[in-house]
């Protein structure tokens, strides 16, 4: 046993708590209230029970009795599926009160539960003819208690009503997490000489950062670089070269949502103290550059001084300069504008001090041969979307997004009633289509929000990955349909 008061839950509830006993394979359980007459009593213990060799718990032990001539036998069955990937949410805490008060959820334990199974399914069992409030939550403590975010939930707007196993209405929920309205640091590192990362738990807005000698106060010179996603702060920072620096304060302020110091404890290692070398590697793989990108030279720190003339190309054994060198993220990563040829073969040269980096290092000299990728090295994809009537008349545009399979977005294109679109000289690799059903409007995903009773928006995800081959076209007919639009109770 575990939790055990915590994890049980008596419907109807009793005033006191019941205490318990275990004589061998025997659980006995023992109260002082006196029961209702023409009852029907629930005793779920939730998690608490497990075996007592390999910790296995038993998630679905509930005993049921009556005080009167007969068991309730009334049911709310469903199933609770994510709305953003259309997964099922297994061991999920489904549920159910008698009264309809939206605090409840986060204020009292209810009256009735179950937990969902691996697929997502739920089975709330022998409850007695009424309309009952429902919620899901999964949780890590189990407390029965919605905290907010990161725990994943899902409601109804309305209430449920109990019905005969054999004529349950279709009830699916569609679980989200809430976006989080307080800004805080979820993550952060210091793993190389001078460099720091931030990571935030949502967007920031106007950040402001800055670095100290813990013990003297002394600011420290830093260069910093957001990513487009707004949550990632990187951080290189000049460090002082003595052994005894053993700790730097970190000061971070973001309008009047954020204000906070953190230390950061450097490492002691004589070669962490060592200044890094300045490293670059190009975009290029086994000597071949794609032919929808331009020569990049990427760094791994930022560049604060550059010799351009100490840069240039062989073109088959020629030296050429490139047109024009376009610096980006903080001087990191820089851009080679040239017309290359398809024909030709091309050596990158870079003599040594050609770029010099944060920490004052400059580059080795380095001589790296490529051409343009071959075309028949590109597959394509089309795609033709035929949306069914129900969600062609769905509130607000639809957004399809190609995807990677890492999910990065690689393209989106807006669309209503339906869209035909074509994805050349694609590389050889998997990807995926994924359809957001944009009620608000706003090109983006939303949530959902349980104090203003929003639903998360819905998404459709093509069920297989797209496998493009090389000089291959591949063609894609998708009907799109949500997991909120079909009948699925199944069992």
């Amino acid at each position: 046993m575990k939790d055990f008061n915590a994890q049980l839950i008596i419907s109807p509830p009793l005033d006191k708590s019941p205490e318990y006993k275990l004589r061998g394979k025997k659980l006995e359980v023992t109260w002082e209230d006196t029961l209702q007459s023409n009852t029907t009593y629930q005793f779920n213990f939730g998690n608490a029970v497990s075996d007592i060799n390999e910790g296995n718990e038993k998630t679905d032990l509930i005993y049921v009795f009556s005080t009167g001539s007969y068991i309730d036998s009334l049911s709310v069955l469903g199933r609770v599926v994510n709305a953003k990937t259309n997964e099922p949410v297994p061991k999920s805490s489904v549920m159910l009160y008698t009264e309809n008060i939206d605090s409840l959820p986060r204020t009292t334990n209810p009256n009735y539960f179950a937990i969902t199974d691996e697929d997502g399914y739920f089975a709330v069992r022998y409850l007695p003819d009424a309309s009952y409030k429902i919620f899901s939550l999964f949780e890590e403590g189990k407390n029965y208690r919605y905290d907010g975010p990161p725990e994943i939930i899902a409601f109804k707007d309305s209430l449920v009503k109990s019905t005969l196993n054999d004529s349950l209405p279709e009830l699916i929920m569609a679980a989200f997490v809430e976006k989080d309205t307080n800004q805080y640091i979820a993550s952060e590192k210091g793993t190389d000489y001078g460099y720091y990362e931030l990571v935030f738990n949502r967007p920031t807005n106007n950040l402001n950062i800055e670095f100290e000698m813990a013990e003297t106060g002394t600011d420290l010179e830093a260069t910093s670089l957001l990513n487009p996603g707004r949550d990632t702060l990187k951080n290189w920072v000049k460090l002082p070269q003595e052994n005894d620096l053993d700790e730097v304060l970190v000061i971070i302020e973001d309008g009047e949502v954020l204000n906070d110091t953190i230390y950061w404890y450097i490492e002691t290692d004589e070669k962490f103290r060592e200044k890094p070398e300045l490293q670059l590697k190009t975009n290029t793989a086994q000597q071949k550059i794609d032919i929808n990108q331009k020569f990049a030279i990427r760094f791994n720190a930022p560049i604060v001084e550059s010799d351009t003339s100490l840069v240039f190309f062989l073109e088959d054994s020629v030296e050429v300069f490139p047109n024009r060198i376009e610096m980006k993220d903080l001087n990191r990563t820089a851009l080679i504008h040239y017309p290359f040829k398809k024909e030709s073969q091309y050596i990158f040269k870079a003599y040594a001090g050609a770029f010099k980096g944060f920490f004052g290092a400059y580059n080795d000299s380095v001589s790296l041969p490529f051409s343009l990728q071959d075309s028949e090295f590109y597959g394509s994809l089309n795609v033709d979307v035929k949306m069914p009537d129900s969600l062609a008349s769905a509130d607000g545009v639809k957004i399809l997004q190609f995807l990677s399979d890492k999910d990065k977005v690689l393209r989106e294109d807006i669309f209503e009633e339906g869209i035909t679109t074509t994805y050349p000289q694609l590389q050889p690799g998997s990807y995926k289509l994924k359809i957001i059903f944009d009620t608000n409007n706003n090109g983006a995903y939303d949530t959902g929000n349980y104090a203003k009773k929003i639903q998360p928006e819905k998404v459709s995800i093509y069920p297989e990955p797209i496998d493009i081959r090389s000089n291959w076209d591949f063609d894609v007919e998708w009907t799109p349909t949500t997991p909120f639009d079909q009948i699925v109770i199944e069992k």
